[in-house]
């Protein structure tokens, strides 16, 4: 069946194929399945169990088989396929500098921070309701912080979904300097709309890493990284203190299907990729790659 899904770069709409599309529908669409799921599934123990085997030697012999029936384009990688030794080491891969280059806009730009789908929600509040109407978005939760959630009312989130068949790596949205981070930990429920359609409370049950950037350009933003199944690991390559240069990967998750967010301060005003704004008022990823162009600042 897949989601429909609309695609930047093409400019047509398109079906995302959904890995194990069957197991999820029942995992989150039936009563039976949504309890094994919080039993089991969204336990940080399966996913450790998963990560036990994607870091193990032998996990290696699935490699080749997986970018084969995925249709991964090799080329990008920064190594030959046969130099990675464990199956996390190809799914976290980098990639070479050409494959995802910075634009040169000349304005204050904000970057799609990963290959995804991404959904915009303009001035999100705790009453947005997004992939699915009727249920209420919890800023407070999600942030982990009632000021914080009051600071960020109403400006723009940009949600960026990962599938399990993207490149890994995400980047920075923006230029800045991370001033906070935190960890939240939680669960690791699926974040395919799939799951999220019924539950939108995933992105704020689930395990997540709390960032801060502050940009001369933006001002104080949150950049959000939220585990998912079998993503229990979230690898960020820079500390506290550290610039974040817009399109510089930021970091990796490790196997699995994950997620990210950037939330920007009331009353900022954005111009916003037309598409990506049509498409967010019907509730409706697009597809882009990460470091394509999202956003400029109109206040520049």
């Amino acid at each position: 069946m897949g989601l429909k899904i609309y695609n930047i770069e093409k400019g047509d709409f398109e079906t995302e194929r959904v890995c194990a599309e069957k197991a999820m529908r029942f995992l989150y669409g039936t009563l039976p399945g949504g309890l094994f799921a919080g039993a089991f599934i969204a336990r940080p123990l399966f996913s450790r169990l998963c990560g036990i085997w994607a870091d193990s030697k032998v996990s290696a012999r699935a490699i080749e088989k997986f970018a084969e029936k995925n249709g991964i384009n090799l080329e990008e990688a920064e190594r030959d396929i046969s130099n990675y030794s464990t199956f996390n080491e190809f799914f976290s891969r980098s990639l070479k500098p050409s494959a995802r280059p910075v634009p040169k806009s000349g304005l204050p730009s904000v970057l799609f921070p990963c290959d995804g789908r991404h959904l915009l929600i303009r001035g999100v509040t705790s009453s947005d309701s997004f992939y699915a109407k009727g249920q209420s978005f919890n800023l407070k939760k999600f942030l982990g912080d009632e000021k914080l959630a009051r600071r960020f009312e109403g400006g723009d989130m940009l949600i960026s979904r990962l599938s399990p068949l993207d490149y890994h790596r995400f980047h920075f949205p923006i230029h800045g300097e991370i001033c906070a981070r935190r960890l939240i930990n939680g669960k690791l429920f699926s974040v395919s709309p799939i799951a999220l359609v019924p539950r939108l409370s995933v992105l704020w049950e689930n395990k997540r890493v709390l960032n801060i950037i502050d940009s001369k350009d933006f001002g104080m933003c949150v950049f959000m990284e939220i585990g998912a199944t079998n993503v229990g690991t979230i690898v960020n390559l820079k500390g506290i203190g550290e610039t974040a240069a817009a399109g510089e990967c930021a970091g990796f998750f490790k196997l699995g299907a994950s997620c990210l967010a950037t939330i920007f301060p009331a009353g900022l005003k954005l111009d916003w990729n037309s598409r990506l704004i049509e498409m967010g008022s019907q509730n409706i990823e697009c597809y882009a790659r990460a470091n394509t162009l999202a956003a400029i600042s109109r206040e520049a």
